[in-house]
C-alpha cells in the first residue's frame, strides 16, 4: 500500500499530490467529522434543555420548601360543619340537635416538621365542655397512623374531628377545644369555639 502511495507522488509531483490530500481531507470532514458534529450538538443541547428543567424544578420546590419554612406553624381558619354524603358543608350557625354529630373542619394546619426519617408527624386532640365547663368528651390521637406521613407542602389541607352529641345532652351552650400537634417540633396549635344544641 505505501509502494502504491509512493509510485502515486511521483507520477504526480508534491503540489499535485497535496492538492488530492487535502481535496480528500475535506470530503472525510464532510462525510464523517460533520455529522459526529451534528450529533455532538445534539446530544449537548438534550443535556442543557435537561439541566435547565432540572434547574427550575429545583427552584420550584426550593421555593415552596421557602415559603413553608418561613410560614409560622398556623390554622389559616376553621369552620362548624354539617356532613352530607361524604362532603362537607360549612355551617356557621353552630346550632345541632341534640343527636347530631358536631363537626368542625380546619383549614390548611402547617407547617409539619420532618423527621429523621423524612416524614412528618402530627397528631391531634378534641375536648368538649358542657355549660358548666365540665369535660364530657376527651379524644386523644385522633389521626393516628395517618399523622405519620409525607405531607404534601408539609401541611394538612383538611383535618377535622367531631363530637358525637346524645339525645339525652342537656340544650345549651357547649365548648370544643381541638389540640393540633407537630410532634417532631414539639409545637402545637389551639382552636376554641363554641357550639349550641337544642
Amino acid at each position: 500500500m505505501v509502494k502504491y502511495i509512493f509510485e502515486f507522488y511521483e507520477i504526480l509531483g508534491y503540489e499535485n499530490f497535496s492538492l488530492i490530500l487535502s481535496g480528500l481531507e475535506k470530503l472525510l470532514m464532510r462525510k464523517f467529522v460533520f455529522p459526529f458534529f451534528l450529533i455532538a450538538v445534539f446530544f449537548i443541547n438534550l443535556f442543557v434543555i435537561d439541566s435547565c428543567n432540572s434547574s427550575n424544578q429545583e427552584n420550584d420546590e426550593s421555593d415552596s420548601l421557602r415559603v413553608s419554612q418561613n410560614r409560622p406553624f398556623s390554622v389559616d381558619d376553621y369552620n362548624f360543619a354539617i356532613l352530607q354524603g361524604t362532603k362537607f358543608i360549612q355551617y356557621n350557625k353552630a346550632i345541632y340537635h341534640r343527636g347530631d354529630e358536631v363537626y368542625i373542619v380546619l383549614d390548611n394546619v402547617g407547617p409539619f416538621a420532618r423527621g429523621t426519617d423524612s416524614l412528618n408527624h402530627a397528631e391531634m386532640k378534641l375536648e368538649v365542655t358542657d355549660a358548666i365547663g365540665q369535660v364530657i368528651t376527651l379524644r386523644e390521637n385522633l389521626f393516628g397512623e395517618r399523622g405519620h406521613g409525607n405531607f404534601s407542602n408539609n401541611m394538612l389541607s383538611k383535618p377535622y374531628a367531631s363530637y358525637s352529641s346524645d339525645i339525652n345532652d342537656k340544650p345549651g351552650k357547649y365548648s370544643i377545644k381541638l389540640t393540633i400537634l407537630d410532634l417532631i417540633r414539639k409545637d402545637s396549635i389551639v382552636i376554641s369555639d363554641d357550639f349550641f344544641l337544642e
